[in-house]
């Protein structure tokens, strides 16, 4: 095959993938892998996570997330794998990620929230809290709304504890 043809035809290829992946395509799909084995995978990792088997649950994790990058499960446990590993930085990416595909979940706000304060950025976490609370309260998750108005009273005190530092 002539150069001209090899690149004529990576360039097609190239156009189906990405038409592949425009028009909602996955990996998953492209490597033939089904839902049943996205969700036993995902169990393994949600097992992992609880336990407390951190870093095994991450890779799980970013695996499916990197598999199916419209599942927002995945993102929710890649971040709070990190989140456990204290490894705060790298959680707020996967969070806001997974915000994205799911805006009215309030896990992803408060838990970014959480990140934000472990990372001393007050003013970030307040919005966070406050908007997960608005989320919970509008949507079904109660429990949530209460915890992150429960985080959002204790951040004035500790507003003012780094303040006075």
């Amino acid at each position: 095959m002539t150069a001209a043809l090899q690149t004529g035809a990576d360039a097609i290829k190239v156009e189906a993938i990405e038409s592949f992946f425009a028009e909602g395509g996955t990996f998953a799909m492209l490597r033939g892998v089904g839902a049943a084995q996205l969700e036993t995978l995902y169990a393994q990792a949600f097992g992992f996570y609880q336990a407390g088997r951190l870093e095994d649950a991450l890779t799980m994790f970013k695996g499916l997330a990197a598999l199916d990058h419209y599942d927002a499960r995945a993102f929710l446990g890649a971040a709070a794998s990190y989140q456990g590993l204290e490894r705060y930085q790298e959680a707020l990416p996967a969070y806001a990620y997974g915000a994205m595909l799911a805006p009215q979940d309030p896990r992803f706000c408060l838990h970014a929230a959480e990140c934000q304060q472990h990372l001393g950025d007050l003013v970030s976490a307040r919005s966070g809290y406050e908007h997960a609370q608005a989320l919970a309260e509008n949507g079904e998750q109660g429990g949530l709304a209460k915890r992150a108005q429960a985080l959002l009273e204790a951040l004035p005190q500790k507003e003012s504890a780094s303040h006075a530092h």
